[in-house]
């Protein structure tokens, strides 16, 4: 009988038997080492009530959320940047440079096949004068090699190099919205600038008219020479402030300019007031969507997946490194056998390498994964806090800038008709040269508040617009890991 064949007794049966529970456990610990470690989640409390239940159906700030303020010149201004701008130019480099760098992780977990040729010929045996002679032979070798390194560890590597790209996507997006947000409100504060000037001429009309006629009633006996003198600074003041304004507006230039990549020289706006400029409404989307919408919130997030992978590879090291390599050869004495009889070897080989100890190392550095996790989760709650308590507080901002101005606007007529009334009063010698200056002073102030504030109404919704995320979006959202 063969003995192969023959039953197996109690003792053989219990000897045979007893690899399987250990080689059931080893592939619980395989299996449990690859199990990915969880994400951590934000706390309910990070979101406030309103935001998670938002209104649905309304519209988020679109991508070219510029198109919104009315400016042809502005959306032209905005083109010329994203082709040309310099920052702009540099963060596409990057983003390539990171495209390149997720491609290869994705090549990493396949095996990085190699080709090697040898050709050798051995002698034996000497001759009388010291030549090899006999014994003689020649040898062609054809190796091909697959090797795959650390098996286990592919998985969290590529999960962290999906992290890093959507860090690198949520970089670009955020150094584009940064760069675009510049060039609007540098071109409103040219506008604003423009809008100064303006009214400083306007000023500086008034105050000459008027400071004739206090020259003429001084001239007439009836008004002291301090009036005319302060009245005098008065208008050089205004004078001192539409030239500072040119120098502003040329300073507003040239920085705008930069952006497109041009001298100051060779660049200009033709657009000359803020009134030409339409303040959009502004109507905010799903609150919830914030966390997808914002390139700061991605990034947090994405330094968390990397520090998850992290975690989840200082877990490997605990299990035994496993590296597969597979191969096929052949030799010859010829070339021309050589590819005649293909492969003449197979191979297939698994290198299992544990560290057995360490001094602690692994639990260390394990640990040292987890406290970094830990850490992370803190700054991406604050980003989180941060990022909705920004929006509410554009919200407000806005709002009250929009409820000033038509406060503002009703000043400047009440400070016009108060120093149209002033100037007649004091003209017939029925007013004091006091309350004609205080009617000057409160007219220019009025004029200035309101220019101000429609400045800051733009601003305002630029800022929005940022805080809201500017119209982006992660296509693949972060949460969602393999």
């Amino acid at each position: 009988m063969d003995v192969l064949a023959r039953p197996a007794g109690p003792r053989e049966a219990a000897r045979f038997a007893r690899p399987r529970p250990l080689a059931a456990v080893c592939v619980a610990v395989l299996l449990a080492g690859c199990a990915a470690t969880p994400l951590p989640a934000l706390p309910p409390s990070d979101i406030p009530e309103a935001w998670r239940n938002g209104e649905p159906g309304v519209d988020w700030p679109p991508l070219e959320w510029w198109r919104a303020f009315g400016s042809d010149e502005l959306t032209a201004l905005v083109g010329q940047v994203r082709e040309r701008n310099f920052e702009l130019e540099n963060s596409a480099r990057a983003l390539a440079a990171a495209e390149l760098a997720l491609a290869d992780a994705g090549l990493d977990r396949w095996p990085a096949v190699t080709l090697a040729t040898t050709a050798g010929r051995s002698y034996s045996g000497a001759g009388k004068r010291g030549d090899y002679a006999d014994g003689g032979g020649e040898s062609i070798g054809l190796n091909l090699r697959a090797p795959t390194n650390d098996i286990l560890g592919q998985r969290p590597r590529h999960q962290a190099a999906l992290a890093s790209y959507d860090s690198a996507l949520a970089q670009a997006a955020q150094t584009r919205q940064r760069v675009l947000a510049t060039t609007a409100t540098t071109y409103f504060q040219i506008l604003l600038l423009r809008d100064r000037m303006q009214a400083a001429r306007a000023n500086i009309e008034n105050a000459d008219a008027i400071e004739r006629i206090v020259s003429a009633r001084v001239d007439a006996g009836v008004a002291l020479a301090s009036d005319a003198m302060r009245q005098r600074i008065t208008t050089r003041r205004q004078r001192n402030l539409l030239r500072t304004l040119e120098v502003e507006v040329l300073k507003a230039r040239a920085a705008l300019a930069l952006m497109v990549g041009e001298s100051v020289w060779e660049f200009d706006v033709a657009a000359t007031t803020l009134s030409d400029v339409r303040v959009p409404h502004v109507a905010m989307g799903l609150p919830s969507d914030l966390l997808v919408r914002r390139p700061d919130l991605v990034q947090a997030e994405t330094a968390l997946r990397d520090a998850r992978a992290n975690v989840d590879l200082a877990r490997l090291a605990f299990l035994p490194r496993i590296d597969l390599v597979t191969g096929a050869g052949a030799s010859s004495a010829s070339f021309g056998s050589l590819a005649a009889q293909g492969a003449t070897a197979l191979t297939a080989t698994a290198d299992l390498a544990l560290t057995l100890f360490d001094l602690g190392q692994r639990r260390r550095n394990l640990e040292a994964s987890r406290l970094r996790l830990e850490s992370l989760l803190a700054d991406y709650r604050q980003v989180v806090i941060g990022a909705f308590n920004e929006v509410e507080l554009g919200l407000a901002d806005l709002g009250l800038l929009r409820s000033l101005a038509d406060v503002l606007a009703d000043d400047v007529r009440l400070a016009e008709e108060s120093l149209r009334i002033a100037e007649a009063r004091y003209r017939e010698g029925a007013g004091q040269f006091e309350t004609l200056l205080a009617a000057q002073t409160t007219l220019y102030g009025a004029r200035e508040a309101l220019l101000n504030n429609k400045l800051g109404v733009l601003q305002a919704v630029v800022g929005l617009y940022r805080a809201l995320g500017g119209g982006w979006r992660l296509q693949a959202p972060p949460t969602a890991v393999e």
